[in-house]
């Protein structure tokens, strides 16, 4: 079972990401009239019979200060499946409510129909977000032959928008869900001014306000995302567009730093102010970027700092800055487990900063940091700091014991399938479980018609259970701790999605006992079907047991019971 205080903490989090989800100006695809001509709102009435057969938006991010911007060009081939020609206000949103109760526009607005520049005019329609406010809209007028292909462009610039060094830009498709049926196909084409990467466009993590779609491929400058025949929508297989990036002014600081280092080798300077930057776009306000880009960039800062501490080891301020990096990753590491190889580094490197310089207030401060992030670490005297868990004195935190394995890896191997599982969110899903001789595990998981795959590793807990950790293609750990039963595993501890129901996972091929010859040799069993165990041991899962107002008292303690930076 997870540790009461482990739970506490878990709440905390989960709470803070809650209050930093903040809603941000969305702009989105050009959208027919609320009544179009002909139609009215009753069941099974006339539609437009107009189709978007196809789309291709343009998200060109600037360079500029601050978030950055982007020049935003949307191409639509729009084609009458109907008998008749339709005329109609086409409309599209310039504006939406920003979380704060402001209305930001969008500027240098541009629409061309049939190759052609026209006007158009404001009006107010319902925010696309927010219904119940009205917010200006451009409408324009626009007639569809029947059965003629009719395209029209419209152009914008947009801000971005966030918090630095982070920014993040929209596009919202489920407004083009009024036309007829689907949308053929969308091409969405995100344009950086430099190459793309998974370290400057933040993939599989949320940073607050944004999370970018997956599915994108990046090549060169560009990430695309291609979709044919959807529907957009809450329930549909592609809902809205969200890019969250590093902020282009951050990430050309980036760059020049790193230009810096490589043309100057030998300067210590240089390879600390690529460090630093590398810091900079790695941690976040209340957290670190836990993204494949977010890794590679903490290996990049650590290697930075390598780099420049071995070519001028009396740096005490770069020693510092490099305990700062370890000890904030350490640190919000340590919600989850024991102090990690990174708390000790850092502990460390402070130590051997505050040896080089023991009255430089930068030094100073960051040891004020590291010092009420672990306290008991890095003790406060009267003649300055001591460090209890890197020297051998009876408060230094005892060593993990050494777990002595029971489980033969022989009689474990093999692949256990559960029943059908409900899930906490009412959905149904089937395991399959394969471990191998070598530890390795896959579990397999059937959710809704659709299998995924996750791989990773099984360990003997030397208790008489093992544990899984496994990771699925987009980087999603799962780990579950089963007591194994020769042919059962029940499950002891597991996320809280799979349902209060527990989880058991029959073996499919029973592990008969190899029986030996009269000449010594073991002659191969015959396989048997496995008999369903019966479940002893009540099967139990990490949850949050603090929920609602009533975690808010117990969270607030522990906030001012931690001090960090």
């Amino acid at each position: 079972m997870a540790k009461p205080h482990l739970l506490v903490k878990i709440a905390f989090i989960v709470l803070a990401f809650v209050l930093l989800a903040i809603p941000s100006p969305v702009l989105a695809d050009v959208a027919p009239p609320a009544n179009p001509p002909g139609s009215n709102l009753q069941p099974d009435s006339e539609t437009t019979q107009v189709r978007m057969v196809a789309e291709t938006v343009q998200i060109d991010v600037k360079a500029t200060d601050n978030l950055g911007s982007a020049r935003v060009t949307a191409d639509f081939s729009m084609r009458n499946l109907g008998e008749a020609s339709e005329s109609m206000a086409v409309r599209f949103p310039i504006s939406a409510e920003d979380g704060f109760g402001n209305y930001p526009e969008i500027t240098d607005l541009a629409i061309k129909v049939d190759g052609k520049p026209v006007s158009f005019q404001r009006v107010k329609y319902p925010d696309t977000r927010y219904q119940s406010t009205d917010v200006p809209w451009a409408e324009f007028s626009v007639t569809f032959p029947t059965g003629q292909d009719v395209p029209i462009q419209v152009a914008y610039n947009l801000k971005g928008s966030g918090y630095m060094p982070f920014t993040a830009f929209y596009y919202i498709l489920e407004t083009g869900a009024g036309w007829k049926d689907t949308i053929g196909s969308a091409d969405i084409i995100l344009r950086l001014p430099y190459p793309a990467s998974q370290q400057n466009v933040i993939t599989n993590l949320q940073i607050g306000w944004a999370e970018t779609t997956p599915g994108g491929v990046i090549q060169g400058n560009e990430v695309r995302w291609h979709f044919d025949n959807f529907e957009p929508g809450p329930y549909g297989p592609v809902q809205n567009m969200e890019f969250a990036l590093v902020a282009p002014e951050i990430w050309q600081n980036v760059l020049k730093a790193r230009a810096a280092a490589e043309k100057n080798p030998a300067d210590s300077e240089a390879w600390g102010q690529l460090a630093k930057s590398y810091k900079g776009i790695f941690l976040m306000s209340k957290s670190y970027r836990t993204d494949p880009g977010g890794e590679e960039i903490y290996a990049l800062s650590v290697a930075a700092y390598e780099k420049c501490l071995a070519l001028n080891p009396k740096d005490a301020q770069w020693h510092a800055g490099f305990a700062d990096l370890l000890a904030n990753r350490a640190y919000w590491d340590s919600w989850f487990r024991d102090p990690s190889a990174d708390a000790y580094r850092a502990l460390a490197e402070i130590q051997t900063a505050l040896q080089l310089a023991p009255n430089d207030a930068k030094v100073l401060e960051i040891a004020d940091v590291i010092h009420g992030t672990f306290p008991d670490g890095m003790t406060k005297t009267e003649m300055g700091y001591d460090f209890p868990w890197l020297t051998a004195t009876p408060t230094r935190i005892p060593p993990t014991p050494t777990i002595v394995p029971v489980l033969d890896p022989a009689q474990v191997s093999g692949t256990y399938q559960s029943e059908t599982l409900l899930l906490a969110d009412n959905k149904k899903a089937r395991l399959s479980l394969t471990l191998g001789l070598d530890h390795s595990a896959k579990l397999e998981t059937i959710y809704e018609g659709e299998a995924a795959a996750a791989t990773g590793l099984w360990t003997d807990n030397g208790d008489g259970t093992l544990s899984i950790e496994v990771t699925d293609g987009n980087q999603k750990k799962t780990q579950i701790k089963f007591v194994f039963k020769t042919d059962l595993l029940q499950g002891n501890e597991y996320p809280s999605y799979y349902g209060d129901a527990g989880i058991y996972l029959q073996r499919l091929v029973s592990a008969m006992p190899v029986p030996a010859t009269e000449t010594g040799v073991a002659e191969a069993a015959t396989p048997v079907p496995a008999q369903p165990a019966t479940p002893t041991i009540p099967a139990s899962k990490s949850s949050l047991p603090i929920c609602g107002s009533a975690a808010l008292p117990l969270i607030g303690v522990l906030w001012l019971t931690r001090k960090r930076r």
